[in-house]
């Protein structure tokens, strides 16, 4: 029996053993003895105790060694490839619409009440209305979100109605199977698609002149969503800049972070971040992190709206002003909405509101809200409208207390 194999020195030190035929590889970590069993083809065994002081002095040449490395790798990231059904994504679900029209190939998600599919003869997913869907079928599986807030794991089906019986979608989950009205299916997503697949979002831009006064704005904004069974996250991030001949520049910049997760079909908890730096506030930076709990107070395939309240910690930082603080620390209360409201083909609108009435500063209370209105021009580009504004009923520098804005812009969203 051929052995190749490393020689070790004594010393905290990392190596490994490496065996051909039969025998078992196994590493040596630290000051333990490891154990190595060494067979041949008759069977015959025996053991060897190696400790990290007993010398083995390397008779074969080290290229031996990455040969027979490179191969144990090779077959380990074939095993893996092959046996992970992650890997293995079936391209046979097939999709009937109502009209007649007949597609086969792969499920991307269900979104908004538009159904992603892509055929192996098509160059980009095709938007399907979920509505308009007569029949589905898929082997694969699925994370399932319902309208009542529950979720499933598992195969999925939706067989065809008639007048006398409403179309029904059956769902294949933990060996039982569950018959639900397609209306209540509300989201659907490759259990084994990667993160990026699992991203939502979109990136605008807009950019106006004006002659008369060398007025120019110019806006941009992005956002990015990810969600799976009892998780969302969301990341938006804007900045304006408006400048003119007879007056100063300014800027805006606003970076916004949520982490929700369910705790039951309608109640929720999580963690918000808000950065903001407005030019027109006299405000360099503002940082405000807190917790909340909410509730889901609707939830189709069309429209949401949500609640919560809680607490947070805010630090601002003000352009130095004469007889003034620059910097202020603030606990308050937090109480938000969030609503989304999407109609096919036609426009999405997205709107949050958030009051902050101090804890720490009785009397002085703060508002922020933002709206997106997008209407679609062609597949996955659409016309922006963005309205934004941010209150200060009490700013603690002789600054203004309103910065409200009006943006719009062409966006792209993926």
């Amino acid at each position: 029996m051929t052995i190749c194999y490393r020689r070790l020195v004594s010393g905290p030190i990392r190596h490994r053993l490496f065996f051909r035929r039969e025998a078992e590889v196994l590493p040596i970590l630290g000051p333990l003895p490891v154990r190595v069993r060494i067979s041949d083809r008759l069977s015959f065994s025996r053991r060897l105790v190696i400790d990290q002081s007993f010398v083995l002095n390397a008779m074969m040449p080290s290229i031996c060694v990455r040969k027979c490395a490179l191969s144990t790798g090779l077959l380990v990231v074939a095993a893996l490839f092959i046996g992970n059904p992650a890997y293995a994504k079936r391209n046979d679900d097939s999709v009937v619409m109502k009209n007649g029209d007949r597609f086969t190939g792969e499920i991307k998600k269900l979104d908004h009440g538009i159904l992603y599919f892509k055929s192996s003869y098509m160059l980009q997913s095709v938007q399907l209305d979920w509505v308009q869907v007569d029949k589905l079928q898929s082997k694969d599986q699925f994370f399932i979100g319902l309208q009542n807030g529950k979720r499933y794991t598992g195969g999925i089906e939706k067989l065809g109605g008639t007048e006398s019986q409403p179309a029904v979608v059956r769902l294949d989950t933990e060996g039982r199977a569950i018959e639900i009205k397609q209306t209540d299916v509300i989201s659907i997503q490759q259990s084994e698609g990667s993160f990026w697949s699992q991203l939502n979002g979109s990136i605008d831009y807009g950019l106006s002149y004006s002659s008369g006064n060398s007025a120019l704005n110019s806006s941009l904004g992005a956002g990015v969503e990810y969600q799976r069974t009892k998780t969302y996250v969301s990341l938006a991030t804007s900045s304006q800049f408006s400048t003119q001949s007879s007056g100063r520049s300014t800027n805006r910049y606003t970076l916004d972070g949520q982490y929700f997760r369910s705790l039951s079909p309608q109640w929720f908890y999580g963690g918000l971040l808000d950065l903001l730096k407005s030019d027109q506030q006299d405000l360099n930076l503002r940082t405000t992190i807190g917790a909340a709990f909410g509730r889901t107070v609707k939830r189709t395939d069309r429209t949401s709206f949500l609640i919560f309240a809680g607490t947070v910690f805010s630090h601002e930082r003000y352009f130095p002003l004469a007889n003034s603080k620059p910097l202020q620390e603030n606990a308050e209360g937090l109480l938000g909405a969030k609503f989304y409201t999407f109609r096919f083909k036609v426009l999405d609108l997205r709107s949050f509101l958030l009051v902050y009435p101090s804890l720490t500063d009785a009397g002085r209370v703060r508002i922020s809200s933002d709206s997106n209105m997008h209407i679609e021009l062609i597949k996955d580009f659409y016309w922006d409208f963005h309205l934004y504004e941010n209150f200060d009923s009490r700013p603690p520098v002789h600054a203004a207390r309103n910065d409200l804005g009006v943006t719009t812009g062409l966006g792209w969203k993926f």
